[in-house]
């Protein structure tokens, strides 16, 4: 009898957890937006950052690859909100974003990784979820947790511009960590994702949720964290000998280039 009441309970237990937990791909889908001009779409997420310094107040922050911004020869670039008009009802809300001023780049870019962030202000309606900075993963987290490859993971984009319905949502699609080690992040910038991903993902963000694993032994907890942002994707390319001249021939991996979330926070650190 005892062991069928801890059973019960452990089964309610993990029920009740594994719902809370998966209301946060519900939170980072509101979080992720599009980035949109002329000739290319891309990908951004927006996050709460809490300020260190006694009364000063948090502040949005929008991070996402910074070749997204750097190919953008404009001084401004779209960034596409959602406002929520009823449940389940959202509609978009288009707002022009200055990115440079003078010519000066308005972002902030980590010295050697494909990072880009700056602050930004939503407007007053905008339907954003307040994910602190705190949830970005780091090489003590990953320890702690233990997470390793195979773990399966989601990312979060637009591929081909493609988005999930008329509100603009992101396309949620997941895969596993598919390279290894992760840490240190300073010796393993990047890790590969098995996943399909296309043009239009780029900055879009990969995390996990659900049940990590403790080095110290101690039981299984769910985990909300941001592992790092989508990169680029890995090709072949085949050369083909032709009558009349050679022609090459470009072939998916289905594998993602994911930089490390490490310096997304080293890049916040950075904002002015």
């Amino acid at each position: 009898m005892t062991v069928i009441r801890i059973t019960i309970l452990l089964v309610l237990m993990a029920s009740a957890t594994i719902t809370h937990a998966d209301d946060f791909h519900t939170l980072m889908m509101r979080a992720t937006v599009k980035l949109q001009h002329d000739k290319s779409t891309a990908t951004g997420f927006i996050l709460r950052q809490r300020r260190p310094a006694p009364g000063e107040e948090s502040r949005w922050v929008l991070v996402t690859a910074a070749h997204v911004l750097e190919r953008s020869s404009d001084n401004e670039t779209t960034l596409v909100y959602r406002v929520r008009e009823a449940e389940g009802v959202y509609r978009k809300e288009p707002t022009a974003l200055a990115i440079r001023k003078d010519g000066q780049p308005l972002w902030t870019k980590h010295p050697t990784e494909d990072i880009a962030a700056m602050v930004v202000t939503p407007p007053d309606k905008a339907d954003l979820p307040e994910i602190s900075t705190e949830q970005l993963a780091n090489d003590e987290l990953v320890r702690k947790h233990g997470i390793h490859p195979g773990q399966i993971v989601t990312c979060l984009g637009y591929p081909h511009r493609t988005e999930a319905n008329q509100a603009g949502f992101p396309i949620l699609r997941s895969g596993s960590i598919a390279s290894y080690p992760l840490i240190p992040a300073t010796a393993n910038t990047t890790f590969m994702l098995s996943a399909n991903t296309f043009e239009g993902d780029s900055g879009g963000p990969i995390y996990m949720v659900g049940p990590a694993r403790h080095q110290s032994g101690e039981p299984l907890e769910q985990v909300r964290l941001i592992l790092g942002l989508m990169h680029g994707q890995h090709f072949l390319d085949e050369e083909m000998a032709m009558i009349y001249g050679n022609s090459k021939v470009r072939h998916r991996l289905g594998l993602g280039i994911v930089v490390q979330a490490a310096f997304i926070r080293e890049t916040l650190e950075k904002l002015p």
